[in-house]
């Protein structure tokens, strides 16, 4: 059963940019996160023309007790529905996601691989597998121990810390679901089939780095490319790459619109940052 709906943080609120018609973008933030951390690409975007919509996941934004009252399949089914909405106001859409939101962007994309306006995806920082040896143990722990408390941010630029919307523990329950996505994220992989920029930083510290490497063999898509950035951590979107990274998504959005996009051929897997 649903806690009675719970007052926004401020600055977690999701939001929209209008843009031009025939291509929309979809951002989806992180676990514990908000819309907030997608504010800096949706402004990029924006000042390129290109609309966006920013999704609030079910149970963020809020209070940590409330992410333990949903499934990862409502999260993938908020994104499905996000999706639709953009999709009802542009011809085609892109699907832009960090860290689970990543994660969440190839399980809707290998769900939808034959829908034609699902023009491509960006992750950032996405997990297909996380190396903390606890999670192994993750469904015995969330019997006995209620809360993880999830520290200090991981972003480099400090200046930016007080300024991060989202919470710093979780209910270990939710952890649980966070996995489930992983792996069912996973078994869909080889059903990738858009067009696909995966960025990743080399000194993440939330999402090992050979995730990008995993994601990179494991989608179908033949049109791919890995970049990888240099000068920040996990939540890049606001770190001190940032506006590397927005470059690269617009650059990356804005050959989507061309006819040819999808025959133009890719840069060779690894390749990063701009030329």
């Amino acid at each position: 059963m649903i806690s009675p709906a719970r007052p926004l943080l401020p600055g977690a609120e999701p939001f929209e940019h209008p843009g031009r018609v025939d291509l929309g973008v979809l951002l989806v933030h992180g676990f514990t996160g908000s819309a907030s951390e997608m504010r800096p690409i949706g402004a990029a975007l924006a000042t390129a023309g290109f609309g966006s919509e920013a999704l609030l996941l079910p149970g963020h934004g809020t209070h940590p007790d409330d992410m333990a009252e949903y499934r990862y399949s409502d999260w993938v089914e908020d994104v499905e529905r996000g999706l639709d909405r953009l999709l009802a106001r542009h011809e085609r859409a892109v699907l832009v996601g960090l860290s689970m939101g990543g994660a969440l962007a190839l399980n809707v994309a290998a769900r939808r691989a034959g829908d034609a306006r699902l023009a491509g995806l960006v992750t950032i920082g996405a997990p297909l597998v996380l190396d903390d040896w606890r999670l192994g143990f993750a469904h015995l722990i969330a019997r006995v121990v209620k809360w993880q408390a999830w520290g200090k941010p991981d972003i480099k630029d400090r200046g930016v810390w007080d300024g991060q919307i989202g919470y710093r523990r979780i209910r270990t329950r939710a952890v649980l679901e966070l996995l489930a996505l992983l792996r069912d994220t996973g078994s869909r992989l080889d059903q990738v089939t858009q067009p696909i920029l995966i960025v990743q930083s080399r000194d993440d510290h939330t999402v090992p780095p050979r995730n990008a490497a995993l994601i990179d063999a494991g989608v179908s898509s033949a049109d791919r490319r890995v970049c990888y950035l240099e000068k920040c951590y996990h939540v890049s979107t606001v770190d001190f790459d940032a506006d590397l990274l927005n470059a690269e998504i617009v650059r990356f959005v804005g050959r989507l619109t061309t006819p040819t996009a999808t025959a133009q051929t890719p840069k060779p897997d690894g390749a990063g940052g701009l030329p």
